[in-house]
């Protein structure tokens, strides 16, 4: 983690994810901003954060383990997305870990600061307790998920995150988050590929079949498998 000292930047950050509309404190006195590279730790399961985030550039991945060591993806973020507001803001144990799946860039508050100032913002404590329970109806559609193919997880994770009939998301980072092996999440891109609902361009799959892909979201039909 490095800190960036560059307070155009901070501003220009608030101002493009509308970041102060989450609390009725100044946020730009509050808040720095932290670089993180790629596979490094924001928060570790079992250590409480120092700080509570902003993520403003980058993706992150929440994880934790099975009872037979394997990472279970439970989220991913990407702008603008806080980070901290579930355990760290209130001085709890996170049970999970967080990590930078590309270089990021967080807006950082030091809560040993602020932590106060943040528990008493009603305006902060609204957004929390809406975000709180978005995470929690995730976190049923997560264990829904699970038992889901794995062709009806990538398409879902395909249309959410296209853009421009482009999916350029990292395979290895996408396999993670659906978990799944590398190695089974490449033999349905080719299922995929092989049916024309996309196709492998240099650095990104162009999606042909948006329909084809609906049906598979719905798990109403599958391309054949290997």
């Amino acid at each position: 983690m490095k800190k960036i000292q560059d307070a155009e930047q901070l501003s220009a950050y608030i101002e493009l994810h509308h970041l102060q509309e989450y609390m009725d404190s100044d946020l730009l006195t509050m808040a720095s901003l932290h670089y993180f590279e790629k596979e490094e730790h924001l928060i570790h399961a079992g250590t409480a954060s120092d700080y509570l985030y902003f993520l403003v550039e980058g993706t992150v991945m929440v994880y934790s383990y099975s009872s037979d060591t394997q990472n279970i993806c439970i989220d991913h973020a990407k702008p603008a997305t806080p980070i901290g507001e579930a355990s760290s803001l209130w001085g709890l144990l996170p049970k999970s870990s967080v990590k930078a799946v590309s270089n990021c860039i967080c807006l950082s508050i030091p809560l040993n600061k602020y932590r106060t100032q943040l528990q008493q913002d009603v305006r902060f404590l609204q957004n929390i307790c809406q975000l709180l329970s978005y995470r929690l109806n995730s976190g049923i559609n997560l264990a829904n998920s699970l038992t889901e193919p794995v062709e009806t997880r990538l398409a879902k994770f395909i249309l959410t995150n296209h853009e421009d009939d482009r999916f350029s998301f990292r395979l290895t980072t996408c396999a993670s988050i659906l978990n799944v092996s590398y190695r089974h999440l490449l033999r349905t891109i080719t299922n995929f590929r092989e049916a024309n609902i996309i196709e492998k361009k240099k650095n990104y799959y162009l999606i042909h079949d948006f329909d084809a892909l609906e049906d598979l979201a719905e798990n109403l039909s599958n391309p054949a498998r290997p």
